[in-house]
């Protein structure tokens, strides 16, 4: 009676019953599903923290603009020498004076007087929109 009821037992184990193989479809579609509202709710999730990261640094970068606008400080003029050092020519209050700026110090040079400062003008390019800058660059080849 034992050895039978294993034989049995074994077929059963080989040959699944009808209403298995329906189960195994409904909860494949099912998590076929669940992953692609998943993959929807990562994206949704991604793009919310793109989106605040981008309005957060425009808003941290309008505050320091600002505060540069209204400051004492004004960088005139910089020359970089090698990777890690700079000369530049800032102007604090009424004074202009030279530093050499590297790594790990800031060196103050010398004072500069005013009438030896050469002011470069900077020509403020016209914005071009997409599709002018394209017809542009195809007229050129």
């Amino acid at each position: 009676m034992v050895i039978l009821q294993a034989i049995v037992d074994k077929i059963n184990k080989i040959t699944p019953e009808p209403e298995a193989d329906v189960t195994q479809s409904v909860v494949s579609s099912r998590s076929t599903w669940d992953s692609f509202i998943q993959l929807a709710g990562l994206i949704i999730l991604l793009l919310l923290i793109l989106a605040a990261t981008y309005f957060t640094t425009r808003f941290i970068g309008n505050i320091k603009l600002g505060q540069m606008k209204n400051s004492n400080f004004k960088l005139i003029d910089a020359y970089r020498i090698s990777p890690g050092k700079i000369i530049q020519i800032v102007k604090i209050g009424n004074k202009y004076i030279v530093l050499a700026i590297c790594k790990d110090t800031i060196n103050y040079i010398t004072e500069l007087d005013e009438e030896h400062i050469i002011f470069r003008e900077y020509q403020s390019r016209e914005k071009l929109s997409f599709e002018a800058l394209l017809s542009k660059i195809r007229n050129n080849r």
